[in-house]
């Protein structure tokens, strides 16, 4: 073999990215205990694991945010130490966050090239280069996009394909994608895919944080699961089921993901609309009935989210009527829908939902405090005592009742939601994308207590972009698109298929 392609052959199989032994410690909590990450070049290698596993610190401390407190990461085989962000992208690693990490009022091409702009002989900024090198770095990933836009009025997939040709403006060789398909429409995942397997035709190991397991079976070539900040696994995808990825994120086998302890839902009318329209919907009709879980189905700006506001009184309507146990929602505003027993768990649990500065214990109260008053004051003992009831029946994992919420995981906080209408005796429940940004050994238990709500005779109106759980959990399931009703199934009859074809509109 001539020395060239011997030579050749080492190098290709050097990986791009090797952790081994890695470790990181904060006050009080063990987060990362000998961490072993190795990728491949032209792969996706998914990372999984529960919130709190130890996922979001170790791509931290692969993107230079945090240091680590032991252990070795070598880059193309050398053994190197990341000192803050700006070094792990000059050594070729990218991550692209939840949060987009672009300037809004620059264009595309101005954010493509942030970190250092082209200049010619003067030496000032050659703006005719940047603009024909970022539309050279579009074509080079099969996405077109306006490049002298202005990035922050792209939605959020294109957002994501700006971060991605900044990787390539700065020739990354790592890029990991931390949750990307969390705010996307299913045809604009597929087109995020599409532009992933084209990174990998490049050579680009990419590395795929996701809740998500159809994505995960779909797009990786190799997994790692984490648990309890330690490694559970690598394996490659094609050796997992979906009961054995679960099992290795939580540690135990989930018998059934979509739980069924209720039955046939009564004929009572919980929820009645009749004809309500809003600058955004028009003559939305349908009924909800106790014991029902009511499906909403529909694509990016379909209205789902704001029929959801309509409904509990949030957002004005022009026309029509909504009535909660037969009486009508007037005035319509959200003090007299609670009143008559309806109540919105919404999907921006951070910025709509939770007090994120305070204890449990108040999140928990906070609609039903005129029940804990004596004498104008707050009788905390009983307050406490029916907090405590929740946390224990919910199973709400927390040090304690004034434990700060923003400390709990999300799928904790989404209980604590739960419970804050449940305390407060609401019979018709609406919640809106309830299992966003949760692990799937939380989705579980919130599923659980979704069938378990409607056993207990309550209605529940979910909206869901997740295919599975909209399948999984309800009884009926109703289709948007562009803010009217296209589609209407019972749980035997509907499939995918029929889903997706009622939500193009």
């Amino acid at each position: 073999m001539p020395a060239e392609a011997a030579m050749a052959g080492t190098v290709a199989a050097v990986p791009p990215l090797a952790m081994t032994g890695i470790g990181k410690h904060f006050p009080g909590v063990i987060a990362l205990d000998n961490v072993d990450l190795t990728l491949e070049a032209g792969k996706v290698h998914a990372l999984m694991g529960e919130n709190g596993a130890g996922k979001s610190t170790l791509i931290k401390i692969l993107a230079g945010v945090y240091g680590k407190d032991a252990g070795t990461i070598r880059i193309a085989g050398r053994e190197t130490t990341l000192s803050g962000p700006a070094d792990a992208l000059r050594q070729g690693i990218k991550v692209v966050f939840q949060e987009i990490a672009l300037i809004s009022e620059f264009t595309v091409a101005e954010n493509i090239f942030l970190e250092e702009y082209p200049t010619g002989r003067t030496g000032s900024i050659d703006w005719r280069k940047i603009s024909r090198d970022a539309k050279a770095l579009f074509e080079r990933i099969g996405f077109d996009v306006d490049t002298s836009a202005r990035t922050g009025t792209l939605p959020i997939s294109q957002q994501q394909m700006v971060e991605i040709a900044r990787a390539l403006a700065q020739e990354a060789r790592i890029v990991v994608m931390d949750e990307p398909t969390s705010s996307l429409t299913p045809n604009e995942v597929a087109l995020l895919f599409t532009v992933i397997r084209r990174l990998t035709s490049l050579g680009i190991a990419v590395i795929y944080v996701s809740h998500k397991l159809d994505e995960v079976f779909e797009i990786a070539d190799t997994v790692t699961v984490l648990r309890d900040g330690r490694h559970i696994s690598t394996k490659p995808i094609a050796d997992h089921t979906n009961e054995t990825l679960i099992q290795d994120m939580i540690g135990r086998q989930i018998d059934d993901l979509f739980p069924r302890s209720r039955g046939q839902a009564s004929d009572k009318v919980a929820l009645s609309v009749k004809g309500v329209g809003t600058e955004k919907l028009e003559d939305i009709s349908f009924e909800v009935y106790s014991g029902e879980v009511l499906g909403f189905f529909g694509l990016m700006g379909a209205g789902r989210t704001e029929l959801a506001k309509a409904i509990v009184g949030f957002d004005p309507i022009d026309s029509g009527t909504i009535a909660v146990g037969g009486k009508p929602l007037r005035p319509h505003d959200t003090r007299t829908a609670v009143s008559l027993g309806i109540g919105l768990l919404t999907e921006d649990r951070k910025g709509e939902g939770l007090m994120l500065e305070l204890p449990v214990v108040y999140n928990l109260s906070l609609a039903a405090l005129g029940s804990f008053a004596r004498g104008g004051f707050i009788d905390e003992r009983r307050e406490r005592e029916a907090a405590q009831s929740y946390v224990d029946r919910f199973r709400i994992r927390t040090p304690g009742l004034y434990q700060e919420i923003k400390n709990l995981s999300g799928g904790n906080q989404q209980k604590v939601l739960l419970a804050r209408w449940l305390l407060k005796g609401l019979s018709v429940i609406v919640v809106d994308e309830p299992t966003r940004g949760i692990d799937v050994g939380a989705k579980s238990e919130i599923f659980a207590l979704i069938d378990q709500l409607a056993a207990d005779g309550h209605a529940i109106i979910m909206m869901t972009s997740e295919m599975p759980e909209l399948l999984g959990l309800s009884d009926r399931i109703m289709v948007m698109g562009e803010g009217r009703i296209t589609g209407s199934f019972s749980r035997d009859e509907a499939t995918q298929e029929k889903i997706l074809n009622a939500a193009i509109v």
